[in-house]
């Protein structure tokens, strides 16, 4: 069984070390060390990773409650990284112009006489979209890199080429990351836009056959197999939020009370049916979601790659429509502060943030509800 404790015990993992700020090398190297300490901690083997063994899903039931909660950056990372994370890696196939349409990229690998590939991005809308590609991991980093391989003039389908991106001193030759700014309320995170200028790729670098396909869609959902499984696993992840959000709010309403002039007598504010129904239907949604992944999990093993897409998709899909009950959960919050107020927290993550502080911020916000004067 995996343990967070010892995880959540190390320096690099203190509250007082969070930046909510513009992306800098500095501030992202923290996550990256800390996804590299899960990393250490995890006992997964290549067989756990390569098969998806129940070993591998309990990780990632164990690691998205309490860690992503934590530091969902860091866990962003864990999700995409090979074994012991002494190189960072990525995967790497939508496009600023082609997202939900992929198997439309317009990436080119063309293959040269002597038998190598040129990897190029023919113009900006083909700059791959929001993979970390730039040097503040302070490692090497690859990518699986989809691009349209072409023989002879004629496209052989969308191929998986593995590229060497940065070194720990700066960016390979050819390869330009663009940091994309960090995203309001969230942690940073190198989010880049990325193009190849006639990179040079030994043969090797192909991770498959160079044939044309008789069928382009079937060959590209077997290429992209592994997408089910990061679809699962940020799921399981949209589960964790609401078991984790609906824990703390029942913990905070239970704790807040009112009174009125005929009733000096305090009176818990979790008597009442609109404080009742939010934490009764997010307890509900957590427990049925967690038996639908672990459901979900055990059938996709079975299942054609096209089945298994759709299923995971239907997954996500069912598990961000229940997260919308967390809206309700943070109306609950807001913070007092001395000589101010301010708005309750906007989303799971902030509702994380009130929780592990135990009901204070920086050990001097005390958190109420905006029904301590009545309801």
């Amino acid at each position: 069984m995996f343990q967070s404790k010892p995880i959540l015990s190390q320096d690099i993992w203190r509250s007082d070390r969070d930046i909510v700020a513009s992306t800098s090398r500095r501030d992202v190297a923290l996550h990256y060390e800390r996804a590299r300490s899960i990393f250490r901690h995890s006992g997964l083997s290549q067989q756990d990773i390569e098969n998806l063994t129940p070993k591998f899903w309990d990780f990632q039931f164990d690691c998205n409650g309490v860690i992503a909660a934590r530091d969902m950056t860091a866990f962003i990372i864990v999700a995409i990284q090979l074994l012991n994370f002494d190189i960072c890696g990525g995967f790497m196939l939508t496009e600023a112009d082609h997202g939900l349409d992929a198997r439309n990229l317009e990436t080119t690998a063309t293959l040269l006489p002597d038998g190598s590939y040129d990897l190029h991005t023919p113009h900006v809308g083909a700059s791959k979209a929001m993979p970390l590609t730039t040097p503040y991991c302070g490692m090497p980093r690859i990518a699986i890199v989809f691009a349209r391989l072409l023989v002879d003039g004629k496209s052989h389908g969308v191929k998986p080429f593995l590229v060497c991106l940065s070194d720990a001193c700066g960016m390979r030759p050819g390869v330009t990351s663009r940091i994309l700014p960090t995203r309001p309320g969230t942690k940073p995170l190198d989010h880049s836009l990325t193009a190849f200028n006639h990179v040079d790729l030994p043969f090797s670098a192909l991770l498959g056959s160079s044939s044309e396909p008789e069928n382009d869609r079937l060959d590209f959902l077997r290429q992209i197999w592994r997408v089910s499984a990061g679809t699962l696993s940020l799921s399981i992840m949209g589960i964790s939020a609401i078991k984790v959000g609906t824990r703390i709010a029942a913990v905070y309403i239970e704790r807040r009370t009112i009174t009125t002039p005929n009733k000096p007598i305090p009176k818990e504010i979790m008597s009442f049916n609109t404080q009742q129904r939010p934490i009764i239907e997010g307890w509900v949604q957590g427990k049925v979601l967690h038996a639908f992944a672990r459901w979900t999990i055990g059938i996709c093993r079975n299942l054609s790659d096209a089945t298994r897409h759709a299923l995971a998709t239907i997954s996500k899909a069912t598990v961000m429509k229940a997260s919308q009950i967390l809206r309700p959960l943070t109306e609950r919050f807001y913070v007092r502060a001395p000589g101010r107020e301010t708005e309750a927290p906007t989303s799971a993550q902030q509702i994380v943030t009130l929780g592990a502080t135990r009901g204070q911020v920086n050990a001097r916000y005390e958190i109420t509800t905006r029904n301590d004067q009545g309801v």
